[in-house]
């Protein structure tokens, strides 16, 4: 049973720390939510319509077109007038790491601070009641009974984290 909490705990905290530094490296994100690596946009493009239009033709079979009935010369001008063309894709959406953040729904924030009240660090609890995991300036932390996960983060993520931080308790510090 443990190993099966060990490896829960390690999926979520990998997931957390995916999710946060592909906020900050600019990775994509379809309509779905799902990550997109794109070199080429006209060809991702594509591609989703390809998928669209392949879905469209499961649906409703070439064969079985009948022009008086949709009103259409012929069954791609039909389609066309359904699903659009490829210029009608969404591109995809870039995630910011506020985004991100406010997207995980935070419990807690907590501040390291100097006497001046200068900062030093922090960390947000974003998981609780099951596992805890709490992201901290370097690294995203789980807990879960007597298992932990402890996972770097790299070094534009934690200066951009940093910088979220600091903003927060800016807003705090007034």
């Amino acid at each position: 049973m443990a190993s099966n909490i060990d490896e829960d705990l390690h999926r979520m905290v990998k997931g957390i720390v995916d999710n946060l530094e592909a906020a900050v490296s600019g990775t994509l994100y379809d309509i779905n939510g799902n990550h997109v690596v794109i070199d080429d946009l006209d060809g991702w493009k594509a591609e989703q319509y390809k998928k669209k239009s392949d879905e469209f033709g499961k649906e409703h079979p070439k064969e079985s077109y009948d022009p008086e009935m949709y009103g259409f010369d012929t069954y791609e001008e039909w389609m066309e007038g359904e699903i659009g063309t490829v210029d009608d894709i969404d591109d995809p959406d870039e995630v910011s790491l506020s985004e991100c953040i406010d997207k995980e729904g935070l419990g807690d924030i907590r501040f390291e601070v100097d006497v001046s009240k200068d900062l030093y660090g922090g960390k947000v609890l974003f998981c609780y009641g099951g596992p805890n995991i709490w992201v901290a300036d370097d690294e995203v932390r789980g807990y879960w009974g007597s298992s932990t996960v402890e996972m770097p983060l790299n070094s534009e993520t934690r200066s951009e984290l940093f910088n979220w931080f600091e903003e927060q308790w800016d807003d705090i510090k007034g």
